[in-house]
């Protein structure tokens, strides 16, 4: 194999890797309660099924561990405590 041959193989492997980088950074991610009960876990889906109100349900997602907060937020695309709540009213408290 020659040297020029070796060099677009290895510019297109580039382009292609990057095409996929792209896409997946791209592809939305979709909540689910899996995605949630897997997220918070077992423990803290049960308080929150037994909050009376939305700030106790705030106090619980606050007291999470620094890890369980930043997958929550990878999870969720953003920071705000209301898409949290948002989410959880829609997936956990909606069989209630």
């Amino acid at each position: 194999m020659s040297a020029t041959t070796l060099i677009y193989i290895v510019g297109l492997s580039i382009a292609s890797m990057a095409f996929i980088f792209m896409f997946l950074i791209l592809k939305p991610s979709k909540v689910t309660k899996e995605k949630l009960e897997k997220v918070l876990g077992r423990e803290t889906v049960e308080k929150i099924k037994e909050a009376k109100s939305d700030e106790e349900i705030k106090q619980i997602i606050r007291s999470l561990s620094r890890f369980k907060k930043s997958k929550l937020k990878t999870l969720m695309e953003s920071q705000d405590i209301r898409d949290v709540l948002k989410a959880i009213r829609e997936h956990i408290l909606k069989e209630n």
